[in-house]
């Protein structure tokens, strides 16, 4: 079954959260027999491996991103998605402020999440239709850069292996709620 979803998944350099969101996105859509295209890049990345951390947690569940070079943000990969998840509020800021026609489709993991949530869980719709009421009474603008109460995912880089598996689980889990609203 293909739903022809283009999803985005961006962090600051493409190298830890962003693999991280693209490999178990990936994972969760095939487990449930969607295809979706998945791909991942960073604000600044610049061509860097996969952190180690990263290559060993996906390993360990059957994914392998050892072939994995950080891809810098750009025009072409923003236009060609049709959802954008980010790990923070300040990468929805920084795509907006390039592509300020990409904000609609652009959220925290954990912002959409949230959204979904509001709306009833499933997705299901044409992407079209449910970026529409996702974005209903949503703030954008100055009040959008101005709210830190939008949800986003810690870098656990340079921290201990809690912080990793707290980031991890944080994104598994919403990788696959994610999953399932699209399918």
């Amino acid at each position: 079954m293909s739903n022809g979803i283009t999803v985005l998944c961006v962090c600051t350099w493409n190298r830890t959260r962003s693999v991280m969101m693209e490999a178990l996105l990936g994972h969760h859509l095939a487990e449930l027999g969607l295809a979706a295209g998945v791909r991942s890049a960073g604000t600044r990345a610049d061509g860097g491996l996969a952190t180690s951390e990263t290559v060993k947690m996906l390993g360990a569940r059957g994914l392998d991103v050892r072939g994995h070079r950080g891809t810098p943000l750009d025009r072409r990969l923003v236009t060609a998605a049709d959802l954008i998840v980010t790990a923070e509020h300040e990468h929805v800021i920084d795509i907006a402020g390039r592509w300020p026609e990409a904000f609609a489709s652009t959220f925290t993991l954990p912002e959409l999440i949230e959204l979904v949530q509001v709306h009833g869980g499933l997705l299901g719709a044409p992407i079209g239709d449910w970026k529409q009421v996702l974005n209903q009474g949503r703030r954008v603008g100055f009040e959008y850069l101005d709210d830190r109460s939008i949800a986003s995912i810690a870098d656990p880089t340079g921290l201990d292996r809690l912080a990793w598996t707290a980031t991890f689980g944080q994104i598994d889990d919403l990788t696959q709620r994610l999953a399932q609203a699209i399918g």
